[in-house]
């Protein structure tokens, strides 16, 4: 019987060839986002599972409090200090390792490469089983050891038969490779970081580092900063809340009371929410959005299969009448047009995978990704979900069609128009409201995009190259050569040495008083280091004093306590009660001394304002504008800035390579223009913009797709009614109109529904910028009449097809 069922149900699709073709392509369409959506947050959400101690493996990060102010919510991170305190107070975990991602020149012979390495306590290799191809973990204890990727040896040597094998970091220190392991998958948190180079190729111990550096993490609480880690792997009768207690007790018990301000807690986290973190700390819940976006675009689909099925299911009332005279029961005609449903779920389900397979491979290819489709473990789903879209979709068109009455269906086969159309109006208006709601919210996202694209502008982002690694002390010695050289290139206008650039996410703050020793009146100020021609090469104008001048001895900061004459911002000098700009000119602000660092910024310093300049977002994207202070300062400057002529680009960016090799030879050139800079922190906005708008045009299209059938139907079953409305007269241009607005009412009705839902959600996303457009309502309305349009524009297709037939064929149809 079954297969009599599923035989009947594709003779029927055959038959309406065309409505079949929407149905089957809509529910495709909405099929493939929502599995697609399913499918790559479960891999975003699931990394590390080559790791055998996955579920006992936790990470300790800071969440921090609003006040922190620092344009995110939390961090992966916590300070140095706090993991031998951890691994004394807590014995019975099973290993403790703090991680530390640096950057160094590695040298093989005669060639360079620049390299994320990753300083670890002993207790990494105990924590992360790696698979060793030569070497083992054990020497991890040689602080002259590296252990190397199979990718990074090959990359350094070409092959992987390298123990034993020599490498100088920085052209002074050498290493030998100690241990090969091999390279672990993409979808492990090493490999899958957004922000930093931290790929799991280059392993070295803490003790290198403290040779190499004379860098020591004992007893360091000021210095948090994304992807230093440190992972605990707990035993296996414990869990998170074990965890936590104690780290929340060691929290109460070793932070500074001045840094619970700023710190609100520690937190334990899982391992397998390390890939992640990074969504949590910026406070947008972009899984959870993927999730529901890809379940509005199936609902979407689903509701238009509904619609059109329940339409035509007014074309068979005949069929189900004479069925039932020859003794068919309810029952049985409800399971065939269910069954009719399902075929046509399954059909659209074998679309939707042929369209993920061909997905995946690019999808993978463009954002280095490693998602694959289980099919043994994702079947089941996959008929499930079938299983449900047939049901749900199908469950109203069946139920109406097979409760008709065969005295009625015989004699009108429109029986059962009047009583759909409330049911019809109503999943009309669901659709749109949730299309236009999409719609609405991409537009928001789009035009804050823009703002932040144009108030980016502020600086010369396309006029300013940015050499980096200039900090280290192969480096330093030449800075003042290098810039001299630099401006005798032509096409070379200025060249600026700073410890950060506009739109880096770097918060180097210390904390400051109006009042000498007054800490109630403490606040932190975010400082850059500069030299005397940065406020000019950014054009960042003063509104009142002087820029920072060699002529006077008090204008550098040195390592001498004392005077130090500095420029400021204008917020600064408002949350300082220094007044206006022209009013804070030679007043006075100190520094907090704090007794736990021996830090340049707590000696005791009194700063003396000689300038101001405009606020500016230096940091860029959705932090506020901040406290700023410049200082000039030969400390911590890592990076030259080069305002450049562009007309000869290309010419220009040559000599400054060939400077660049004459005057600091045995080191690489890394480069990149301040558009990259800001390039490298808006990707994560501009990836949810068109991720989503992505959603919204595949919702939108599906909507309209649902109603071009529905309308095409409808236009063809009411085409008796507009002969006889054309023979009374009626001109076309009136039953047009009378066609459209039966489809507008609906769709009109659901801008109540999607304008102030889209209002409250992008109020809820523009909270996460300081600087938000102020169009938000003309926007939502803009993206209001978009809808009503566009559906306007698909139901005239066939409004005025039908209302120009002459009416003697109308009255001749059927």
């Amino acid at each position: 019987m079954l297969l009599g069922y599923i035989k009947v149900a594709l003779r029927n699709l055959l038959k309406h060839r065309f409505y079949a073709a929407i149905n089957v392509v809509g529910l495709a369409i909405g099929l493939t986002v929502f599995l697609l959506s399913l499918l790559l947050a479960r891999y975003e959400t699931n990394h590390d599972y080559m790791f055998e101690n996955r579920d006992q493996i936790y990470f300790v990060g800071v969440e921090f409090t609003k006040s922190a102010d620092i344009g995110v919510q939390s961090i992966d991170a916590v300070q140095s200090a706090f993991g031998p305190l951890l691994r004394a107070q807590e014995p019975e975990l099973e290993a403790l390792a703090r991680s530390i991602n640096r950057e160094y020149l590695v040298t093989v012979e005669v060639d360079n490469y620049y390299q994320s390495i990753k300083f670890v306590d002993t207790d990494f290799t105990k924590i992360f089983h790696l698979d060793y191809i030569a070497g083992d973990a054990s020497v991890i204890h040689n602080p002259t050891s590296v252990i190397l990727s199979r990718s990074a040896a090959e990359k350094y040597f070409g092959h992987t038969d390298v123990l034993g094998a020599q490498l100088e970091l920085d052209h002074e220190h050498s290493m030998t490779v100690g241990a090969v392991f091999e390279d672990i998958g993409k979808d492990s948190h090493f490999n899958s970081a957004l922000i930093d180079d931290s790929q799991l190729e280059f392993i070295a111990p803490f003790s290198a580092l403290k040779q190499i550096a004379d860098y020591s993490m004992e007893g360091e609480w000021n210095n948090i900063s994304f992807g230093n880690r440190t992972y605990a792997l707990i035993p296996k009768q414990c869990d998170q809340q074990w965890l936590q207690q104690r780290v929340d007790s060691l929290y109460e018990e070793h932070l500074n009371p001045e840094r619970k301000d700023f710190i609100q807690k520690f937190r334990a986290r899982p391992l397998i929410e390390a890939n992640t973190i990074l969504f949590d700390a910026i406070g947008m819940p972009i899984i959870e959005s993927v999730r529901l976006l890809g379940l509005m675009v199936l609902l979407i689909a689903c509701v238009n299969y509904t619609n059109l099925a329940t339409a035509q299911s007014f074309s068979r009332t005949r069929e189900v009448g004479l069925r039932k005279s020859f003794g068919a029961s309810r029952n049985q005609l409800l399971v065939q047009f269910l069954v009719e449903s399902l075929t046509t779920a399954v059909l659209a389900l074998l679309i939707a995978v042929a369209a993920i397979e061909l997905i995946i491979p690019w999808y993978n290819q463009a954002l280095d990704k490693a998602v694959q489709i289980y099919y043994l473990e994702t079947l089941p789903l996959l008929m499930l979900v079938a299983l449900m879209v047939g049901l749900i979709a199908g469950a109203y068109p069946a139920y109406q069609i097979a409760g008709v009455k065969p005295v009625d269906s015989l004699k009108n086969n429109n029986a059962l128009v009047s009583g759909g159309g409330y049911f019809r109006s109503t999943m009309i208006g669901l659709q749109f409201a949730m299309s236009t709601f999409m719609l609405a919210i991409v537009m928001v996202m789009l035009f804050q995009g823009e703002k932040m694209q144009k108030s980016s502008y502020i600086y010369p982002r396309d006029e300013v190259l940015v050499l980096d690694r200039l900090d280290i002390e192969g480096t330093r010695a030449r800075h003042e050569s290098l810039k001299e050289q630099l401006l005798k290139v032509k096409g070379v206008k200025e060249v600026s040495y700073s410890s950060q650039v506009p739109f880096d996410q770097s918060n180097s703050t210390f904390p400051i008083t109006p009042l000498r020793g007054d800490k109630s009146a403490e606040m932190s100020i975010n400082q850059v280091r500069v030299d005397t021609d940065f406020l000019s090469a950014y054009n960042i104008p003063l509104l009142a004093g002087r820029g920072y001048s060699l002529n006077y001895a008090n204008d550098k900061r040195t390592d001498e306590p004392g005077q130090v004459n500095v420029i400021i911002n204008e917020t600064a000098a408002a949350r300082l009660g220094l007044g206006s700009a022209q009013q804070a000119i030679g007043k006075t602000f100190y520094n907090i001394q704090s007794s736990d660092s021996d830090q340049d910024e707590f000696k005791q310093y009194d700063y003396s304002v000689i300038g101001v300049v405009e606020d500016q977002n230096f940091l860029g994207l959705h932090n506020t504008i901040k406290p700023m202070i410049f200082l000039f300062s030969d400390d911590w400057r890592s990076h030259a800035s080069i305002r450049l002529d562009t007309a000869n680009l290309n010419e220009t960016l040559s000599s400054i390579e060939k400077t660049w090799n004459d005057v600091i030879p045995d080191y690489p050139l890394q480069r990149r223009f301040l558009d990259e800079v800001f390039e490298e922190t808006y990707q994560i906005i501009r990836a949810m913009s068109m991720t989503l708008s992505g959603f919204a045009a595949i919702a939108l299209s599906l909507a309209l797709i649902g109603l071009f059938g529905l309308a095409a139907f409808m236009a063809e079953r009411r085409t008796k009614e507009i002969g006889i409305r054309k023979v009374l007269g009626a001109k076309a241009s009136q039953v047009a109109y009378l066609l459209i607005w039966q489809f507008s009412i609906p769709v009109v009705w659901s801008l109540l529904v999607s304008i102030p839902a889209a209002y409250f959600a992008s109020s809820i996303y523009l909270g996460f910028f300081a600087d938000k457009i102020d169009t938000l309502i003309p926007v939502l309305l803009v993206a209001g009449v978009i809808g009503i349009a566009t559906a306007w524009m698909i139901v005239s297709l066939h409004a005025f097809k039908v209302a120009r037939l002459p009416p003697i064929r109308s009255l001749r149809y059927e």
